[in-house]
């Protein structure tokens, strides 16, 4: 017979305690993400910064001010102003006027950025497959709920919408 499994040593009667052992896993499990993704991103040639601003760029159904780009990213404008210069750099975004406030500027993907952003999408998926693969389908599935009631729940009182989530916007064609 085997002994308890490394699960039931973290398990815990008290649910404060539970509810931390549940935060520090989560932090560890999301460090484990985000560095398998940084691995995977690597050859790209961008951050993790520059890949969620491109992401979120991509599903957006309009050109985006960078008002937006930093709102969603959760990031200040100034840091967003920086990460899409980067991306502009590299030929994978464009910012253009506003036509209807001059004051304000749009982004826009460029389709080398739409070949890059499925690209990446592709990597992302790998970085959690291989990660979540370890569960049974059920198991996933019922990770997935449960992740998902606590974020909408924690997204109640917020304006930020679910950017990290896939989209099924149609893309388009931006010219360059």
């Amino acid at each position: 017979m085997q002994g308890p499994s490394r699960s039931d040593d973290r398990r815990s009667e008290n649910p404060d305690e539970a509810a931390a052992q549940i935060g520090e896993l989560v932090l560890r499990i999301a460090r484990h993400l985000r560095a398998n993704s940084a691995r995977r991103l690597a050859p790209f040639g961008l951050t993790d910064g520059d890949a969620r601003a491109l992401r979120i760029i991509g599903r957006a159904r309009s050109p985006l001010r960078m008002s937006e780009i930093a709102q969603r990213s959760r990031i200040v404008p100034r840091s967003a102003t920086t990460i899409v210069e980067r991306l502009e750099a590299k030929g994978l975004v464009v910012r253009e006027i506003d036509p209807a406030d001059r004051r304000s500027i749009l982004v826009c993907m460029t389709d080398a950025g739409s070949r890059l952003f499925l690209e990446i999408g592709r990597a992302r998926d790998d970085a959690a497959t291989e990660l979540f693969g370890r569960l049974k389908p059920a198991e996933r599935a019922e990770l997935l709920d449960l992740l998902a009631r606590i974020d909408s729940a924690d997204d109640a009182g917020s304006a930020v919408s679910h950017e990290h989530l896939p989209a099924a916007s149609p893309k388009r064609e931006r010219r360059r």
